[in-house]
């Protein structure tokens, strides 16, 4: 991994360490800019799950919050240090929607702006690929690939027919050539 890149993840991921820090260690501070979003989601979680989960589901808005601040945390390390990256942006973008949504109810524009900037820089850190293709690519280039080798293979057996073609007729001349000589030699023996 290139300084650079290493660099660029811990910065990004530096604001939503701290930040999962402050809703865990401090929930009552970040309950408001979840509890839209909670109040809202928990109860069509709960009708969508089994009922044996969606009993054990937290109700609580300080709960959740300490439960996004430690995905936050957990999702920060992770995609700074690099390990499963792309997962755990996604798990940066899904914990960042609730305060998102909360700013967007803010008259503070500029928190606006700066949670949608994050959002998207997580939303970006899904597809980075390290540099190296993805599995989209990959796939494309294999049935490329397959396709020239067909190809290939269809001028080849072209080359060949038109080879063997070539061939028959050459026999074919020869064999008339040496049947017409027998006939000739067969009428002189007769005669």
């Amino acid at each position: 991994m290139s300084l650079l890149r290493f660099s660029g993840r811990a910065l990004f991921s530096s604001y939503f360490i701290a930040d999962g820090y402050q809703m865990v260690a401090k929930p009552d501070k970040k309950v408001d800019q979840v509890r839209g979003s909670i109040e809202f989601c928990v109860p069509h979680l709960q009708s969508v799950l089994p009922v044996e989960i969606a009993d054990r589901l937290p109700t609580d808005v300080r709960t959740w919050t300490r439960i996004l601040g430690a995905a936050q945390i957990v999702g920060g390390l992770a995609y700074a240090t690099g390990i499963a990256r792309r997962p755990c942006a996604a798990l940066l973008a899904v914990t960042s929607v609730p305060q998102v949504v909360n700013a967007a109810t803010s008259d503070d524009r500029s928190e606006l702006f700066a949670k949608i900037a994050l959002l998207g820089g997580a939303l970006v850190a899904v597809q980075d690929t390290a540099g190296r293709p993805g599995i989209a690519w990959k796939a494309e280039q294999s049935r490329k690939s397959i396709e020239q080798r067909v190809d290939a293979a269809e001028k080849d057996a072209d080359r060949l027919k038109k080879k063997a073609q070539a061939k028959v007729k050459q026999a074919e001349a020869q064999a008339k050539r040496v049947g017409n000589q027998v006939q000739a030699q067969v009428k002189d023996a007769v005669r």
